[in-house]
């Protein structure tokens, strides 16, 4: 499968009402690819929360309206922070009677109080478990990185340069949440407590936004970027169903199972997209993802060998973190970064020579795990 065309919004937070930030990003989409929309077959739609936050289901329908055609089949997928990531292995997945597919994913958070949004962001926690314990996610986050630091050789410093480093490509992306906020350790370092050790720099913000890309079986131009191998595997949704805090087992399974697909394995990763939404969960995916053995991501880390002029660049868009995290959207934004890299067309972050890339898109606290892999034409 070729991804033909790319296109996103500005993250952040906005007045702009959910259906227009799907217009948007269903527009660049289209206009960047060859493909028309006369031409698609079929549309797949990620979001997470536009039931409780606007008060908007049957989704499917409502992208529909946007269209010119109402007759495509559309669907609408769900798997909490992961969604984008599950659109896309979806149409991975579909029969090939769908040529050409369009996905796209967005979510608008910022219409309710933060107390309301945390809430609503905690639905994809275990409901009679997690949720009445108060496990909201900077809680459950928290919990997964006082076990990280208490079993390997690391500390809250370690945290802070992957959130330093993240903010930093965040500037050099004009479509990120913290696109114009420069800040130093000392900054990271001074920030309120969120939930001990985690203090607000070790968590992404709550985005308004949306993405989108163009998919289709047939190779299209010199700019299509192929999907080499894209795998999903779920774990059971609670923590405390668990045996280790410390990795996603289910990433660690996706991770093998794309890498089989696609015939690659991480040392021939140039560049990759991780599910930071918390600055843990970086270091922990880089270690299920056998970039490094257990442990040993936090030396990546102090090494600079995740850096834009490191060794294996990751999250050059800024991440979860300095990018921004529009939920349903995440998952395509990242394929649009990774894209945009083995075209050569980041402009300040780009990567040079960067040929295969690897997406790593987590739902809820490691409940869902996706991982994509593509292949630049160059």
């Amino acid at each position: 499968m070729y991804i033909t065309g790319i296109g996103r919004t500005k993250f952040g937070v906005f007045d702009t009402s959910l259906p227009e930030l799907i217009y948007e990003a269903m527009y660049k989409a289209l206009n960047d690819s060859p493909i028309g929309i006369t031409d698609v077959d079929a549309v797949i739609f990620a979001n997470f929360l536009a039931g409780p936050n606007q008060g908007q289901l049957h989704l499917n329908s409502l992208i529909a309206s946007l269209l010119p055609r109402t007759n495509l089949p559309i669907i609408r997928v769900e798997a909490a922070c992961a969604s984008g990531g599950i659109a896309v292995n979806q149409a991975f997945s579909m029969p090939k009677k769908f040529e050409n597919i369009l996905i796209v994913g967005a979510e608008k958070l910022n219409d309710h109080t933060t107390k309301t949004i945390a809430r609503n962001l905690a639905m994809a926690g275990d409901a009679l478990r997690d949720q009445k314990e108060g496990l909201i996610f900077p809680a459950q986050y928290a919990i997964l990185a006082d076990q990280y630091l208490r079993k390997y050789d690391a500390s809250h410093d370690d945290l802070m340069l992957v959130s330093l480093k993240n903010h930093r490509n965040a500037t050099l992306n004009p479509l990120a949440h913290f696109y114009h906020k420069d800040v130093d350790l000392e900054a990271i370092n001074s920030s309120p407590m969120v939930c001990s050790p985690l203090n607000l720099f070790d968590c992404c913000p709550i985005s308004d936004g949306a993405a989108a890309i163009v998919v289709s079986m047939i190779k299209k131009g010199d700019r299509d970027v192929k999907i080499i191998g894209s795998t999903v595997k779920t774990d059971a949704i609670s923590l405390s169903q668990r045996t280790d805090l410390t990795t996603f087992k289910a990433a660690i399974l996706a991770a093998k199972d794309a890498y089989k697909t696609a015939n690659v394995g991480p040392k021939d990763i140039d560049i990759a997209e991780v599910h930071d939404c918390f600055t843990i969960a970086e270091i922990i995916a880089m270690e299920d993802l056998g970039f490094c053995n257990k442990g040993e991501g936090v030396k990546l880390i102090r090494d600079d060998e995740t850096s834009l002029s490191g060794r294996l660049p990751i999250n050059t868009d800024g991440g979860l973190i300095g990018d921004g995290h529009p939920v349903g959207a995440s998952g395509i934004a990242q394929i649009c970064e990774i894209v945009e890299q083995l075209r050569g067309g980041a402009g300040q972050r780009q990567v040079p020579d960067a040929k295969i890339g690897l997406a790593h898109n987590i739902g809820g606290a490691g409940g869902t795990a996706v991982v994509h892999i593509l292949e630049g034409s160059k």
